[in-house]
């Protein structure tokens, strides 16, 4: 842990008290140093702030609550887990807050009941199995009372010994040279785990955002255990690159805010109603949740159960500063800033599930997945091994939607492609804010304008719907004209003009409306012929990708309409077009399952097979769109639905089975929030899934005409 890295702590009010506890696995752990920190607004992965602590002049306010180290104020756990701030620290309005415990020991001081011993040896090594009443672990220690032993099983007493392994339940083994006595074979006692500083320990648990006004005080206990990490660490997982590094550039604060908010949706860090039945000191057993705060969304429990037990196996090894246990060095190698055997290892749990949030869909799965057998402390868990390792929430009944749209909030737009239409508004965490009135048919394209305002393509009625950003209608909404047939797409432009495509009857044509719905322009050209679908790029210049035809058109608007390219290799049944940073415009071909790139000038470059074979899980792919990093997302009609990534030199992110979180069922559109998550509706299933944390931060809405671009 760099403490003296930390900025020095703010100076405004202080805003209330906190407690809790942190638990490592199955057992409090001891000593643990807990901070508070704050992410920052001065740079992507920033460090992060201490906010504990001093006023100006640098005297702590309650030097009963905390310790002084490198200039950096802390507070200790105690025995049980249990931490006390009481009010000594400040935070600024508006900014994550998060718990971070460093270090401590896991099972300390517990007592161990011994109810049955029997022993096996030869050579001078014997091999001990107890019976207890307590779990313990391979690798931990135990120190037997001085007198608590009778009989020939004396000779143990006073010895401090290792755990090899737990063969079935509350059973314990040792070896050691120590032979068993004469006399009795009594088979009661009692001993106590040595608890050894782990320092590859570190929880976090995120709080939420700093309230200004009011105070965290609403949060009576906070519980911090691997499940609570693992969350956080995919939440913001596009914000940061290790535990002490969280932070955004301020035109993105909106976007760190609604991951923060993410974190809430995977773990409740106030542990009810969701600890497990028995649990009696909080925080041990304290899982994943099942549903968001809302209610309508489904959380992979079982997964983030998972992640944190495989994080919990390192926690409760025999881990120390001058030797590593085996777990330790199984997870942090399989957990690289890159997944693989050339990234740089982390030295931390919670820096080695943000890597996994990173990579996780590298071949480190298996290796990884393996680390969670065994007695677990957070069930329940994946019972096989996952095809990746990407969390993903999936909002339910959400009937049948066709398209997406983020805007500058995170707030996402879904239509209902159905003979009576609408739109529903939903939160960065889910939640249903807003549904309009029913209307038209076929609603298919949706865009948000820069001023917040939405527009959907009603193919089945040949009207375009326009709302604000409430879904209240706007006036002269459903908007329409003479020559209106079958509108399929629709884009906005970055003075908010709406093009509107037509696919009917060999309509060589796309509509240009103003924002009050009145007839700009119509665009023709003899390559429009029943558009599919359209972009708009940084220089307002159209691109068209045509189904009927198998091509792509690129027009721009300097002096009057003009095709710059078109049937470039012909892309059989091509996608959408999605544009980078550079202007170059990006189409898969659904029939061929392929991958292009087109340059502004109109060369191609194709990528996505290689003799032969497809690349990243491309299989049918129906859907793409780019990221604030350059990276290509696809949806895919086959291969399990799954999502295709790709970077921007062509190259497979993702391995030939994609990645497959969330329940995707015949996905359609991806949409790419300033959160770094991806949203994609599941057109068969009645359900929007959203992958957290699995994508680089992007500008919202699209009509910003800011592609690839992190904001």
């Amino acid at each position: 842990m760099d403490q003296a890295a930390f900025p020095a702590a703010p100076t405004q009010s202080s805003v209330g008290t906190l407690q809790g506890s942190v638990f490592g696995g199955h057992a409090p752990i001891v000593g643990a140093h807990v901070f508070l920190l704050e992410a920052t607004w001065t740079g992507y992965a920033a460090k992060a702030k201490s906010l504990l602590g001093s006023v100006a002049s640098g005297v702590m306010e309650d030097q009963t609550t905390g310790s002084l180290t490198n200039g950096l104020y802390y507070v200790t756990s105690d025995s049980n887990g249990a931490f006390n701030v009481t009010g000594d620290y400040t935070c600024d309005a508006g900014f994550p807050v998060y718990m971070y415990a460093s270090g401590g020991a896991p099972n300390a001081s517990t007592v161990i009941n011994i109810t049955g011993i029997a022993e096996t040896g030869s050579a001078g090594t014997y091999t001990y199995t107890f019976t207890a009443g307590n779990q313990l672990y391979t690798g931990q220690s135990i120190q037997f009372s001085s007198s608590s032993l009778g009989g020939k099983w004396a000779t143990l007493n006073g010895t401090t010994q290792t755990v090899l392994a737990t063969p079935t339940g509350t059973s314990f083994q040792i070896s050691t040279t120590i032979a068993p006595g004469t006399g009795l074979a009594t088979q009661t006692g009692s001993a106590a785990s040595v608890g050894v500083i782990n320092p590859a320990i570190v929880n976090m648990a995120m709080l939420g955002v700093c309230p200004g006004v009011g105070n965290f005080t609403t949060l009576p206990t906070v519980y911090m255990n691997e499940v609570s990490t693992a969350a956080m660490a995919y939440a913001i997982a596009g914000f940061a690159t290790d535990s002490l590094h969280i932070g955004t550039s301020i035109p993105n604060e909106i976007g760190l805010r609604n991951a923060a908010l993410n974190a809430a949706s995977l773990y409740n860090i106030q542990g009810t109603p969701l600890e497990l039945a028995g649990s009696s000191s909080g925080g041990e057993g304290q899982i994943a949740n099942q549903a968001t705060v809302a209610g309508n969304g489904t959380v992979p429990q079982a997964e983030l159960n998972t992640l944190g037990n495989i994080l919990a196996s390192c926690v409760d090894s025999a881990n120390t500063a001058s030797a590593a246990s085996a777990t330790c060095t199984t997870l942090f190698g399989g957990a690289t800033s890159t997944g693989t055997s050339g990234g740089v290892t982390p030295i931390d749990t919670a820096t080695a599930a943000i890597n996994i949030a990173h990579n996780p869909g590298a071949a480190n799965v298996i290796a990884l997945w393996k680390l969670a057998s065994g007695v677990v402390p957070f069930a329940p868990q994946l019972t096989s091994t996952p095809n990746d390792f990407t969390v993903a929430i999936t909002y339910n009944s959400i009937a049948a939607p066709g398209s997406i749209a983020i805007d500058a909030s995170g707030d996402a737009f879904v239509p209902t492609n159905s003979n009576s239409g609408y739109v529903t508004k939903l939160s960065p965490a889910g939640a249903v804010l807003a549904t309009s009135i029913t209307g038209g048919s076929g609603f298919e394209s949706v865009a948000v304008a820069p001023n917040g305002n939405v527009f959907v393509a009603a193919n089945g009625s040949n009207t375009v719907y326009a709302y604000d950003t409430n879904l209240n209608t706007l006036a002269g909404s459903p908007w329409s004209s003479a020559q209106m047939n079958n509108p399929t797409s629709l884009a906005i432009d970055s003075s908010g003009y709406v093009y509107v495509t037509h696919g009917g009857n060999s309509d060589d044509v796309i509509q240009k409306f103003n924002s009050s719905g009145s007839l700009s322009a119509s665009i023709r050209n003899t390559c429009l012929t029943r558009v599919t679908q359209i972009a708009i790029d940084a220089s307002d210049t159209l691109w068209a990708s045509i189904n009927s035809s198998n091509s792509i058109c690129r027009i721009s608007n300097p002096s009057g309409y003009q095709l710059l390219l078109s049937a470039q290799g012909q892309p059989s049944s091509p996608t959408n077009v999605a544009i980078d940073s550079y202007g170059n415009g990006w189409v898969a071909a659904g029939v061929q399952t392929n991958l292009f790139m087109y340059l502004p000038i109109g060369s191609q470059a194709p990528y996505g097979v290689i003799n032969n074979c497809a690349q990243g899980g491309l299989s049918s792919p129906s859907w793409i769109a780019i990221d604030g990093g350059n990276n290509v997302w696809l949806t895919n009609n086959g291969n399990s639905y799954a999502l295709s990534e790709f970077a921007h030199s062509g190259a497979a992110i993702t391995t030939s089975t994609g990645y497959q979180s969330g329940n995707l069922n015949t996905p359609s559109w991806i949409a790419i929030d300033a959160s770094g998550d991806v949203w994609v509706p599941n057109q068969s299933a009645n359900s929007v899934t959203e992958l957290i944390g699995v994508a680089t931060p992007t500008v919202t809405p699209l009509s910003a005409l800011q592609p690839g671009v992190r904001p």
